[in-house]
């Protein structure tokens, strides 16, 4: 039998703490730690896989929390309200409101809901229980953007029929106060990070699709590099420096196309096995964890999980 650094020119390096993450992927290494004393190798995993449905098959909905801990709420003609464990959804108290193509921000027992459509200005607030009114927007619209927190959010751009808006907000647990405006005008975008390090990414302006992305430092909206694929009616999360965007429509067809986002430059990643639009997203911070459910392409109640990461392998005769 041939020998390993035969037929690759090498000899099995032996490490006594196992190797870990993007470096070392590939690599293939004998583990002499008492419990595995066996031959291991960092595969790379990117990919999406099915999680439990929604109970409430819908579009035009909204997300919010992460993959372990994520909320549902509203969409096309119900305020249905449903919590994620990480397996299965269960049915929570309804929005006080029908809302759908409205704004969020926030986690799963602290969360705000804002906008909708027709041109809403109402907001309501989520304690993990019921939910309640909250300050109204100052300019009523739908398909926005979110980021932050329940007492420290972030709405921008949307549709306020018409027309499309640059406006932006910051909520402070009780009121909405105008704040400086999005570079370009745009509707139904990813939108994700907190009040002070938020980003928009893609979305549609009145005549097309856009790739463009800006970020909020708290003050005023810069532009930064262009996403890869131009759509709207896509979802998003994690921070302004770990983000993640996925799903949407193009100018000629649904797309399940995933990007992440490290600050500077968006990187396409493995794609939604079910393309979609106008779905609700919940990422873990940072972006290697993922959440997709809900959309249209026709309404569905799948969710899918996103993971990104580098783990071990053992590797054994068979």
């Amino acid at each position: 039998m041939s020998e390993y650094k035969a037929l690759k020119g090498t000899k099995i390096k032996t490490f006594a703490t196992d190797l870990s993450g993007e470096s070392a992927e590939g690599q293939v290494f004998f583990s002499t730690a008492p419990q595995f004393n066996a031959l291991k190798t960092v595969v790379k995993i990117d990919s999406w896989a099915s999680g439990g449905n929604l109970n409430s098959a819908r579009h035009a909905l909204s997300g919010f929390g992460t993959q372990t801990a994520g909320l549902a709420a509203g969409g096309q003609t119900t305020a249905n309200s449903e919590e994620y464990d990480g397996s299965s959804w269960t049915e929570g108290n309804n929005l006080a409101s029908t809302r759908f193509y409205a704004g969020g921000a926030g986690t799963q027992t602290a969360a705000l809901i804002f906008g909708s459509y027709p041109n809403a200005v109402t907001t309501e607030e989520y304690g993990g229980t019921s939910w309640t009114s909250g300050g109204n927007l100052n300019t009523g619209r739908a398909l926005l953007g979110g980021a932050g927190t329940q007492t420290a959010g972030l709405a921008f751009g949307g549709n306020s029929d018409p027309p499309i808006t640059n406006a932006s907000e910051e909520y402070n647990g009780s009121s909405w106060t105008e704040g400086n405006n999005l570079n370009t005008a745009r509707q139904s975008m990813a939108g994700f990070g907190t009040q002070t390090a938020a980003l928009a990414a893609a979305g549609a302006t009145d005549t097309d699709r856009v790739v463009s992305a800006e970020e909020y430092n708290g003050t005023s909206w810069s532009n930064v590099n262009n996403a890869n694929t131009a759509r709207n009616g896509l979802a998003g999360g994690g921070i302004q420096t770990a983000g993640l965007i996925f799903g949407g429509l193009t100018a000629t067809a649904l797309t399940g196309a995933t990007e992440t986002y490290d600050g500077t430059t968006f990187v396409s990643v493995g794609s939604m096995a079910t393309a979609r639009r106008i779905l609700a997203g919940a990422v873990s911070a940072p972006n290697t964890a993922g959440l997709g459910f809900g959309g249209y392409g026709p309404t569905t109640a799948a969710t899918e999980e996103y993971t990104f990461g580098f783990p071990l392998k053992t590797l054994t005769d068979s």
